[in-house]
């Protein structure tokens, strides 16, 4: 945004200008977080909220933010530079019943709604930094999808600003709120179930064919070339299919893995002490060629990593596949130890623990209700409307398990800016998680192994 544009937008900021100046003093720098808590928690009407970037991910949160009723909402505005996509999201809007505008750049719609809360952000990951940086600047709190960014320098930046600016920033890792996934955490850390976990391994398969665009869309929404390089695309090609360019995206072990390596780290309470990578893109790069697609994919349709975490009780260590050349297996994590193991996953029905053999069983399994939910090879389901287990949240769990994990973490997100709860996925978590698939992905064209400091994964 230029110079001019950002201080029309911050002089017509309305009810947000006494914080922002207070944020931006040096005192008020300190203070900021808790004071926006504070006023935030205050306001009894509805949050003002807008979307940029309603395409495939970004139709998703906008039908999981309409669904919210236990924080009032608006959807004040909706930002998309395609024309296809903002009338998908007209129709949305319209279905709900909210009044909402619609602009194709964000600094008109920053400089024309004076009144917004929250702005949830679903583009390209390659502009996440800009767009999320000029909304903090503007004295919004944000949503942004994950990765951060395909460039971790500017991923750095996300958090920066929000620090200057003392707003919120919630990362996408939905599975940070979703009760399947908490509730197995209980039961890793608090209940100790499965003992000090020693391996884990993951995966996210899901094929991928790589053919020409629908020549439907092509000449019924179809952008010009100077229009699609006005934000900075080659072709419409570039445009829809920007996971596989690198100028745009990390590929699938950040636009899939990431959300899984996340739950490694937080699971192990701590970051990887190095990663081994290999892949590659020669079967993209063929089929690209066999069907006339029109482009070349850049990005690897499949990688294997290694992770290794340096805990007190050795080293654990994490294997992890995402692979767009076979869907078998779909996704899901699994974490094992001496006393027992898990698979979790957003599909349920993979949801279960096992009990080693040799392992005592803890006083709250009651093996009754065991065997009435016994799941695949003599596991125990993952329920946490059953386990004695989440006695105390138990009534929690069950009101969120029928919810969608996105609505869920966008929930989150608006309850924290009412200072009713704590953020599930800060951006300081969420770089170290930028950090853990980006090097990946350089360890993989390296065909290596990349040692980590500490300091690599602070912000």
């Amino acid at each position: 945004m230029a110079q001019e544009q950002q201080e029309a937008v911050l002089s017509g900021i309305g009810r947000r200008s006494f914080i922002r100046s207070a944020a931006l003093t040096g005192a008020g720098l300190a203070l900021a977080p808790a004071i926006l808590r504070a006023q935030d928690a205050g306001k009894s009407d509805a949050l003002n909220i807008a979307l940029i970037g309603a395409g495939r991910q970004g139709k998703i949160l906008l039908g999981d933010a309409l669904k919210i009723t236990d924080v009032p909402l608006r959807v004040k505005a909706v930002c998309d530079m395609w024309e296809y996509s903002s009338r998908r999201a007209q129709a949305y809007c319209k279905a709900a019943k909210q009044e909402t505008k619609f602009y194709a750049t964000y600094q008109e719609m920053l400089a024309q709604e004076s009144d917004l809360d929250a702005v949830i952000i679903a583009t390209p990951d390659f502009v996440h930094h800009e767009h999320t940086n000029a909304c903090l600047n503007a004295g919004l709190h944000v949503y942004c999808e994950k990765e951060m960014s395909n460039d971790l320098s500017l991923a750095r930046s996300m958090v920066e600003t929000a620090r200057k600016t003392g707003k919120l920033l919630q990362i996408g890792h939905q599975r940070r709120s979703n009760p399947y996934y908490k509730h197995a955490y209980n039961l890793m850390h608090k209940e100790k179930f499965f003992g000090d976990i020693v391996t884990m391994n993951g995966q996210w398969n899901q094929r991928k064919p790589i053919t020409p665009l629908p020549s439907n869309m092509l000449s019924k929404y179809g952008m010009t070339k100077d229009y699609l390089a006005r934000y900075g695309y080659g072709s419409m090609e570039e445009f829809y299919e920007w996971r596989w360019f690198e100028k745009y995206s990390g590929g699938p072990m950040t636009d899939l893995g990431s959300h899984q390596i996340d739950v490694f780290n937080w699971f192990q309470r701590m970051n990887p002490s190095s990663v081994y990578a290999v892949g590659g893109n020669q079967f993209a790069l063929s089929e690209a060629k066999a069907n006339n697609a029109g482009y070349t994919p850049e990005s690897f349709d499949h990688t294997i990593a290694i992770y290794e975490y340096k805990q007190p009780w050795g080293v654990a260590l994490g294997s992890y596949q995402v692979d767009l050349r076979t869907s078998h297996g779909l996704f899901f994590e699994q974490f094992m130890g001496p006393k027992g193991s898990l698979i979790i996953s957003e599909l349920t029905k993979k949801n279960a623990f096992f009990k080693e053999a040799s392992a005592a069983a803890p006083e709250w399994l009651d093996e009754a209700s065991q065997a009435e939910t016994k799941a695949d090879e003599g596991g125990m389901k993952i329920d946490p409307q059953r386990s004695k287990a989440a006695e105390g949240h138990a009534g929690q769990l069950t009101a969120e398990m029928n919810k969608n994990p996105h609505q869920l973490h966008i929930e989150n997100f608006l309850k924290a800016i009412r200072g009713e709860a704590e953020l599930t996925c800060p951006a300081e978590e969420a770089y170290a998680v930028a950090v853990s698939v980006l090097k990946a992905n350089q360890a993989a064209k390296a065909g290596g192994k990349i040692e980590f400091k500490p300091e690599d994964f602070k912000a």
